[in-house]
């Protein structure tokens, strides 16, 4: 069940992605919205409870005496709430957006940087809320982040695509935007580290990672709360490796997006 749950809410955030950037597609998203959110809130009801989980950083390094690099996952806190709970900040999430779709109508979005950048923005919170209220681990890790974010960008990239004058731009706009998307994140990376909060984004106590560079853990190891363990924790992913990794996959369909609006409907 938990595997269902986790797949429905990736269907939702990728029909919030084309319905905030295709007019046509905002009734039928709505209604996949509502269908999610009354899953989500019967499963929790129905489940267990209380309910723990216990969320984990993901990065780069050695597992256990292995001699090749894996992604390893580092216990980083533990949430404990009633069962029902951790579908609230969803539905929430869920109610939010129905409302913004049904005040939109028909309306083309042109701005990439409102209503895709509050779509980045509340799905973190979201994502957040779920892990203070102990949902089932597969919705929130070990890349929940992105089940959000990427579609979030995915909005960006189809709104710009349409209102840009120039490729060049769509590829700004796309860079800038999906970088905009997970400030956030970073910042609260770094203030839930420098308070050990927990959450995923806690990594106050990870040093055993491995440097990019030479495929090696750093030596000296990382300190905690060091500037170079944040560096390479928080700002690199963050602002430099995800961006990039985004801009590769994102900037083909705002090509292809783009290329269609200035060419497609010409007569040959």
């Amino acid at each position: 069940m938990d595997l269902l749950i986790s797949l429905s809410h990736v269907l939702a955030y990728l029909c919030l992605a084309f319905a905030i950037a295709i007019p046509q597609f905002r009734r039928p998203a709505v209604a996949i919205m509502a269908a999610v959110a009354v899953l989500t809130g019967i499963t929790a009801m129905t489940g267990d409870s209380p309910r723990t989980l216990e969320t984990v950083h993901t990065y780069a390094g050695f597992e256990g005496s292995a001699m090749e690099v894996s992604m390893v996952s580092f216990p980083t806190g533990s949430f404990t709430a009633d069962g029902w709970q951790w579908a609230m900040p969803f539905i929430g999430f869920v109610g939010l957006w129905i409302i913004v779709l049904l005040m939109l109508k028909e309306r083309t979005v042109k701005s990439p940087w409102i209503l895709p950048m509050l779509f980045a923005w509340t799905g973190l919170a979201t994502w957040l809320g779920e892990q203070v209220y102990a949902a089932p681990s597969m919705l929130v890790q070990p890349i929940g982040i992105d089940r959000y974010l990427w579609p979030a960008g995915l909005a960006l990239c189809l709104v710009a695509s349409k209102s840009a004058k120039s490729l060049i731009a769509v590829l700004v706009m796309i860079a800038a935007g999906i970088t905009l998307g997970r400030l956030p994140a970073a910042f609260f990376s770094e203030f839930a580290s420098h308070h050990a909060l927990g959450t995923c984004l806690d990594i106050s106590t990870i040093r055993d990672i491995v440097n990019p560079m030479t495929q090696m853990q750093f030596e000296p190891r990382l300190e905690a709360g060091s500037d170079q363990q944040e560096y390479w924790l928080i700002w690199l992913e963050h602002v430099i490796f995800y961006p990039a990794v985004y801009l590769m996959s994102l900037f083909g369909i705002g090509f292809g997006t783009y290329m269609f609006h200035k060419h497609g409907h010409k007569p040959a």
